[in-house]
């Protein structure tokens, strides 16, 4: 499978890392200049190629991390997004602007510009105190996420289960009901 990675970061490198060992196919492109990754994709071997934005959107599916002021930025003209797997990590803030009361998500601006793709927010820290309520054991290697589309979101969780992760849907999880006297 071919997996395409826009922004690098500690979070898609270890994507990067597991994609390659489990024997797919990594192109990496940076939101910055791609010859700062030059040396880096090279030792990371073959399965590895540093590529275009748009060579990077044409994977099977494709890994996001893009600073939330960019976002438009780099997401503007790309190729067909039609049914394109879009596995999007959180974004690197680096402006207080959108912050401000009444400003979009990034995952909100991302479905308004790629509305033809199915985006998969990815999440890897989750406080343990959620995972009691969700009764999930935390064991280091799980991937949780979220999605509208059922078959993106099986094909996701079978891409994460190639990378050694166990993916967590949140929708598979019942809440149970908040007792009463929190409510007041």
């Amino acid at each position: 499978m071919r997996i395409g990675v826009i922004g690098l970061c500690s979070f898609t490198m270890d994507f990067v890392n597991r994609s390659v060992k489990a024997g797919h196919q990594v192109l990496l492109s940076s939101t910055r200049e791609n010859r700062q990754f030059k040396d880096l994709a090279q030792k990371m071997g073959e399965n590895v190629k540093l590529v275009s934005r748009n060579e990077a959107v044409a994977a099977d599916i494709l890994l996001l991390f893009i600073p939330r002021e960019d976002v438009e930025l780099f997401l503007t003209d790309l190729p067909n997004m039609n049914e394109k797997i879009l596995i999007h990590a959180s974004n690197p803030i680096f402006s207080l602007e959108c912050l401000r009361p009444n400003s979009k998500a990034s995952c909100e601006i991302i479905a308004s510009l790629l509305p033809e793709a199915h985006i998969i927010k990815v999440l890897n820290i989750v406080n343990p105190s959620v995972l009691s309520l969700l009764n999930q054991r935390h064991t280091g290697n799980e991937i949780f996420f979220a999605g509208k589309d059922k078959h993106a979101k099986d094909k996701a969780k079978t891409f994460f289960k190639s990378l050694n992760l166990a993916g967590v849907d949140f929708e598979d999880f019942s809440l149970p009901p908040i007792p009463a006297h929190l409510m007041n």
